[in-house]
């Protein structure tokens, strides 16, 4: 899956909000909360529930992983402000680099195919989560980064994808879509709130050089998944385990690491 890489309207953005003066207009941060609490009640708007998960989720990444300690020498990095679209469905999400239809920044927009229609993300939560955080590192690098990306450069650059891989995101260089499933401290993150892989993810192969989430597309259709591996799947006792691809049916090996003998998975 892809993203968009999306430039929109001009506009100073300067104003009032509850009758403050925003003299930075960048700052957001009178704004992005009425706009976020106007989402969540809205129960006649179908995403409404998806948008509270989603901005609770948003604050927790940036509290714990993108900007967990506050700095005298800068403010914050900032609030987004989540929309939903109807994309492309090879589209999962988009940050929108410069001011959306409203003048607003910081927009990053979820692709309203995937969700389903009992409200969940058509991948689950794991993945959605993975979605938004790829997200919220667009904006983390546009607000903090030694090289923000500009309308018409590589999107996805180097300090992007060293930012991602540090959190245990795998986006392609130059490319964005995700080559593994994530790992590292966004799993710990994951594991800690309970929120589940996807069933599938067993199955999915070690050697992967294309997008996982389309693969997962794939999987999840029941159609034969494209670049699945045909050989069988052999794991030992490692926490996560070392995978091995074998074409016998009989493998004798043992772990290096944990001494447990190789044990067939599919």
């Amino acid at each position: 899956m892809a993203e968009r890489l999306r430039v929109n309207g001009n506009g100073n953005g300067n104003g009032h909000e509850s009758g403050v003066l925003i003299v930075d207009p960048t700052d957001q941060s009178a704004v992005q909360p009425v706009i976020r609490g106007h989402a969540e009640v809205a129960k006649d708007w179908e995403y409404a529930e998806q948008s509270k998960f989603l901005y609770r989720w948003a604050g927790t990444f940036k509290d714990r992983l993108l900007d967990p300690i506050a700095l005298q020498d800068r403010k914050r990095l900032p609030d987004p402000v989540i929309s939903f679209e109807r994309m492309r469905i090879d589209t999962l999400a988009a940050y929108t680099l410069a001011r959306n239809p409203q003048g607003l920044l910081y927009e990053i927009t979820m692709n309203a195919k995937h969700i389903l229609e009992d409200g969940q993300w058509r991948y689950g939560q794991r993945a959605e989560l993975e979605t938004l955080l790829h997200e919220q590192v667009h904006l983390w690098q546009q607000n903090f980064g030694d090289d923000p990306v500009k309308p018409g450069k590589v999107y996805h650059n180097r300090e992007f994808v060293d930012k991602c891989e540090s959190l245990g995101l795998h986006p392609k260089l130059g490319e964005g879509y995700h080559t593994a499933p994530a790992d590292g401290v966004f799993a710990k993150l994951m594991d800690e709130y309970g929120i589940p892989e996807a069933e599938s993810i067993e199955a999915v192969p070690p050697d992967l050089e294309f997008d996982w989430f389309k693969w997962l597309l794939d999987y999840l259709g029941k159609q034969p998944p494209k670049g699945r591996s045909t050989l069988a799947l052999w794991t030992c006792d490692c926490e996560p385990p070392q995978r091995a691809r074998v074409g016998k049916d009989i493998f004798l090996a043992e772990c290096p690491v944990c001494r447990s003998s190789f044990k067939r998975r599919s």
